[in-house]
């Protein structure tokens, strides 16, 4: 028996059994749902370095920059305004950024924690090192840190990012006298991680946006599944 073509898309789906619709329905917001859930995939970052380098101050800096995201082109603002205060890290401290829709935990562990650092090291996909570049006596001893952080098993398919905080202060090194005292093109051509060096002041708010193309570019969803 010959069936007409509906005149109309009322006509048409007023024929299609509801069963069918319901189906394509929930498909419809299946892959929605497994879409929204792939670009808000949550990425572990460990934070690392000596104490009093600027670590919880950094993440005081990136929730702000993050949380303008939200607010119209007319409400933000370039002046992060004051340093806000910060007391030093026991223990570990969590904080968790949204940015780009992907969701970044970082896990700060203490300065006087570096003898079990390591403990940490699986439960993470990426790792950020902070020294401060305005103690040359510091440097030589954070470096030690930071090769036996890049010397762990755990660590050699993570991507890093060594910063230099303290830019702003008076005694602040450069980044090619901090390369010279501790040999970091050596480093860089020996380590088999992906390493990534800023120049950053937190104080003053300088390198937060590079940090955040670096966690964009480097710290992928994908990682975080090895």
């Amino acid at each position: 028996m010959n069936r007409s073509i509906p005149n109309s898309a009322r006509e048409f789906f007023a024929e299609v059994p509801s069963a069918i619709l319901l189906v394509d329905s929930f498909l419809g917001y299946y892959i929605l749902f497994l879409l929204l859930a792939i670009d808000m995939t949550e990425v572990q970052l460990l934070l690392l370095g000596p104490e009093e380098v600027g670590k919880t101050l950094m993440l005081k800096r990136l929730q702000t920059v993050t949380a303008q995201q939200n607010l119209t082109q007319a409400q933000r603002s370039e002046n992060l305004g004051e340093a806000p205060p910060t007391i030093p890290t026991v223990g570990v401290n969590l904080v968790t950024l949204t940015h780009n829709k992907r969701k970044y935990t970082f896990r700060e562990l203490g300065g006087a924690m570096g003898p079990i650092w390591q403990n940490y090291f699986k439960d993470s996909s990426s790792l950020v090192f902070v020294l401060d570049s305005s103690k040359p006596t510091q440097i030589s001893s954070s470096c030690i840190q930071f090769l036996e952080v890049l010397s762990s098993k755990d660590t050699q398919d993570m991507s890093v990012l060594l910063i230099f905080n303290k830019t702003d202060s008076p005694d602040y090194m450069s980044r090619c006298e901090i390369s010279s005292l501790i040999r970091l093109a050596d480093i860089l051509a020996c380590a088999r991680q992906d390493i990534t060096v800023l120049e950053c002041s937190f104080r003053e708010g300088t390198g937060l946006r590079e940090i955040l193309k670096w966690l964009h570019d480097k710290s992928s969803p994908a990682s975080v599944s090895k």
